[in-house]
């Protein structure tokens, strides 16, 4: 039997598939989700920032730079 997944597990999946759209490579994408700071969350990382339960705030700055924003 396969349990569920967490929400940790959930929100790093919606995380990483908005992120998919912007750099188009799994390494890439994977590799920033983990070690690239992001300025307008004060430097934390993707990670950081999912695990403070914040991702619904990433996935909207996500959204925005898909669409073009550049801040």
């Amino acid at each position: 039997m396969r349990a569920e997944p967490s929400t940790i597990e959930k929100h790093t999946a919606a995380v990483l598939d908005a992120a998919e759209r912007i750099c188009g490579s799994r390494i890439k994408y994977r590799n920033w989700f983990h070690n690239e700071p992001i300025d307008v969350f004060d430097y934390q990382t993707a990670d950081q920032l999912v695990a403070a339960g914040r991702t619904e705030a990433l996935c909207r700055y996500l959204r925005s730079l898909d669409a073009g924003w550049l801040g």
